[in-house]
């Protein structure tokens, strides 16, 4: 009874929520878009693929259409570095301003770009 009373106020708050025009907050941003793999010191992209950056709660993913996959966590009390899934520093980089964002590894840059037309165009 406590149960299906619950799960009532539950769908009654929520659906007031909505007919009044507030939103809930989102758990997650996940967004399509371009990555341009840039090697150590290289001027060129060694490779473009459209993937998909997800970020929740500081937590950065990106995975790319060729199975690629990166998991950034956040360090804390640093805002703009990260440690990957083996515990390597990433840092946030600026230069992209509104067109995308760039996570710099020891080894790559990725340019995340949120214009994916450019693939189109292969």
């Amino acid at each position: 009874m406590v149960s299906w009373l619950w799960k009532c106020s539950v769908a009654l708050f929520l659906l007031t929520s909505l007919w009044a025009g507030y939103t809930l907050p989102a758990l997650a941003d996940i967004v399509d878009a371009r990555c341009d793999i840039y090697p150590k010191g290289a001027d060129k992209p060694s490779g473009r693929y459209l993937c998909v950056l997800s970020q929740h709660h500081g937590y950065i993913t990106i995975d790319r259409a060729d199975g690629v996959y990166y998991d950034f966590h956040p360090t804390q009390g640093v805002p703009g570095q990260y440690r990957d899934d083996r515990n390597q520093p990433v840092y946030r980089r600026s230069g992209l301003g509104a067109k995308g964002m760039i996570f710099e590894m020891s080894d790559k840059s990725i340019y995340v770009l949120w214009d994916t037309s450019v693939l189109a165009e292969q």
